[in-house]
């Protein structure tokens, strides 16, 4: 039987806000997510779900109270974006189907809320996605295995680097490079990514191979088949 069950991590995405504390329907269950970091996957059930923020270590008035819809069977991130008092949560899917090959994809979201529309391109190479607002998840696209010096850039604009760093790309990986941060100010605006596993899944039937066997105790020729 399928499960239903999702998995569910926290991306720490505020710009000036203290390392957190998250709680799940009254029970707590990330201490201390400081910023620019992303929990391990956690276990949850689908439905509604009650989500509090607190600043770590405390669990009197919550920075961010909300309700979030878990569909089941989903893979989600959940950045904690915005600036303190106007935070909020931007649940990204993962969404991937099962394939079979080695493709490595990409895709990017804007968290920083003071940067301008953005591009993400490779240094002295193609643009990968243009003009992305804030809070604005595109697509995946697939991208070749490899080390990349990635480049955010001001939307449609060649020449105004904001940011940029470098990526190594393995096969069957989904990266998801996103922008944090604050342009001209502190923290300064930089890229980050996370990764998931594409989930993999083979067309390749092996042969059978049928061979005679003429020996038995009964000399009645039989047939043995060997899998491969």
């Amino acid at each position: 039987m399928p499960t239903i069950n999702s998995f569910i991590r926290f991306l720490h995405a505020s710009p000036g806000t203290q390392a957190i504390d998250i709680y799940t329907d009254g029970n707590l269950v990330l201490e201390s997510l400081a910023y620019n970091e992303t929990s391990e996957y956690l276990v949850v059930g689908p439905g509604n779900m009650q989500i509090q923020v607190f600043p770590a270590g405390e669990d009197s008035t919550p920075l961010l109270e909300t309700e979030l819809n878990i569909p089941p069977s989903e893979m989600i991130t959940i950045p904690i974006i915005g600036t303190l008092p106007d935070i909020s949560l931007l649940p990204i899917l993962f969404g991937v189907s099962p394939r079979d090959n080695d493709d490595a994809l990409i895709r990017l979201t804007n968290l920083s809320p003071t940067a301008p529309n953005i591009d993400l391109a490779i240094e002295g190479g193609v643009t990968l996605f243009n003009d992305v607002g804030y809070s604005q998840v595109t697509e995946f696209e697939i991208i070749e295995p490899g080390t990349y010096i990635l480049q955010l850039r001001i939307g449609n604009d060649d020449d105004t680097v904001l940011a940029s760093g470098t990526m190594k790309v393995k096969p069957r990986n989904a990266y998801t490079v996103y922008a944090i941060g604050l342009v001209e100010e502190n923290p300064p605006l930089e890229i980050g990514f996370f990764t998931d596993q594409i989930p993999f899944f083979s067309q390749q039937i092996n042969p059978t191979v049928f061979r005679k066997d003429n020996w038995s105790i009964s000399r009645v020729p039989r047939i043995t088949l060997v899998y491969k």
